[in-house]
């Protein structure tokens, strides 16, 4: 007991920073779905969240915010840059973020503001790239077998977080925060462990893996287990939190709060998150609170990960070229979001345009309309064709294109304007391949280079095996 008091007691306060120029304080929680957030309408008591509830109140809450990849380090490359998978390219975990790919961590070093990051798990790390454009990053020897399994806990983040930022004196900072907490085993340490139910152990029921648990479904009787583990790691995140700010004392910052990914928890016959773009996997919560946000508000405009960049660098008024947009200014009404995953042996794009959200399922071969609208949680297929332009308007947004001089073989999809997705074309010709890395055997060249590969170690496969993460 003695050490978990310690391990929790409250970090020092930071020093008065400059009042004209705010701290921004990023927070991505891995793995976080909305709806189980008090904000978003979680009815369980107490509340799993009752600080980031009260940032919610306080601040700028977004009811329809997405990703834009249902796992970890494209969502990240995303969030960081401004730019969707297809383009930026990292969507593989043998990719490494392009050195050419401007980070806005950069870009607020270069504005001014002492840029530090702090992260939890493999796919967040400079093993990618992610330290690019941070004064301090702190990964904790990713590569370590001990950190594959949940001892960066969040409160280790915060108190880390916190001895870097009182470093800097009066210096406006930009701080990223990932915590990895409410990922998959959902062990939160006592006294959370127990908050809603009995407490687990590591002798609890272990993740398989996504396509394991179709033929293997969770019993009805272990959800609300599961369930309260859930919520109990949120409790356990929303109380490192609420140190973070209690660190920050009257020094002015503004939070914002968002993930990079939902969780699929049995709505869809299994269990995990990665393999589908439905709304249990793609909808986040994005939190706006404290200076610069005067008014509090609930807006639905259609925001995502896309968009954390461009409101980044608007807060920290430094500027940096991005596809989304800053989500405390105005926001194009009905603007198309397009998603994508080719992890594992998934390879879905999707799209949402006006109230349709379009699914193209090319491993099974399928295409799916959904009405968004009056289906939000995508359980009633619309019945019938599919507009073949909104296909093409999907395949147009798949990015660098490949040019053939003769017959080439893929082992992705390619399509030209108007034809089908295919693993073949025989005659020359400019054709869109997803995934945007699978090989290609043949005349062919692409318009853009591919992101340099990443190499992991065996030991951290089978690690991350563990967690799902290698199938």
């Amino acid at each position: 007991m003695v050490i978990l008091l310690l391990a929790c007691a409250s970090p020092p306060t930071l020093p008065e920073g400059d009042p004209t120029r705010p701290d921004v304080i990023l927070v991505s929680i891995d793995s976080l779905r909305p709806d189980h957030l008090g904000a978003y309408g979680n009815t369980r008591t107490p509340s799993p969240s009752p600080f980031l509830d009260g940032l919610a109140a306080a601040g700028a809450r977004y009811t329809e915010a997405r990703s834009s990849s249902p796992w970890t380090l494209p969502s990240h490359v995303t969030m960081l840059s401004g730019r969707g998978p297809l383009e930026h390219g990292v969507v593989e975990d043998d990719r490494h973020i392009p050195d050419d790919l401007p980070m806005v961590q950069e870009a607020m070093r270069a504005g001014g503001f002492a840029t530090g990051g702090f992260v939890s798990t493999v796919y967040v790390s400079d093993t990618y790239g992610f330290a690019r454009g941070f004064d301090h990053f702190d990964d904790h020897d990713i590569q370590v077998k001990q950190n594959l399994q949940h001892p960066v806990r969040a409160e280790k983040v915060v108190d880390e977080a916190v001895k870097w930022a009182a470093e800097q004196g009066s210096k406006p900072v930009f701080l990223f925060v990932h915590l990895y907490d409410v990922h998959y085993p959902y062990l939160p340490p006592e006294p959370w462990a127990f908050r809603y139910d009995k407490a687990a152990s590591k002798k609890a029921m272990k993740y398989r893996s996504y396509d394991w648990y179709f033929l293997h479904p969770v019993e009805a009787e272990r959800w609300p287990r599961l369930l309260a583990q859930y919520d109990e790691s949120i409790a356990y995140v929303d109380d490192q939190l609420q140190r973070l700010k209690a660190a920050w004392g009257d020094r002015k910052a503004t939070w914002v709060i968002t993930a990079d990914h939902g969780e699929e928890l049995g709505e869809r016959g299994s269990w995990g998150h990665a393999h589908t773009l439905y709304p249990e996997a793609m909808r986040v919560p994005l939190i706006v609170s404290g200076a610069g946000v005067a008014t509090p508000a609930v807006r639905d405009d259609r925001v995502g990960v896309l968009d954390v960049a461009a409101t980044v660098a608007k807060l920290g008024g430094v500027d940096f070229p991005s596809r989304g947009v800053d989500v405390l200014g105005v926001v194009p009404p009905s603007r198309d979001q397009v998603f994508d995953t080719s992890r594992f042996d998934s390879a879905r794009l999707g799209i949402l345009h006006g109230d349709l959200r379009l699914d193209v399922d090319l491993a099974h071969d399928k295409v799916t309309l959904y009405d968004d609208a009056h289906d939000p949680g995508e359980t009633n297929p619309i019945p019938g064709g599919v507009d073949p332009a909104l296909v093409e308007q999907l395949w147009a947004a798949v990015g660098a294109h490949w040019t053939s001089t003769g017959a080439v073989m893929s082992t992705g999809w390619m399509r030209q304007p108007g034809g089908e997705a295919l693993h073949r074309q025989e005659l020359p010709t400019t054709f869109a391949l997803f995934p945007p890395d699978a090989k290609v055997d043949g005349p062919a060249t692409r318009d853009a280079a591919l992101p340099t590969v990443v190499e992991l170690g065996e030991a951290t496969k089978s690690l991350l095996e563990a967690l799902g993460y290698e199938q």
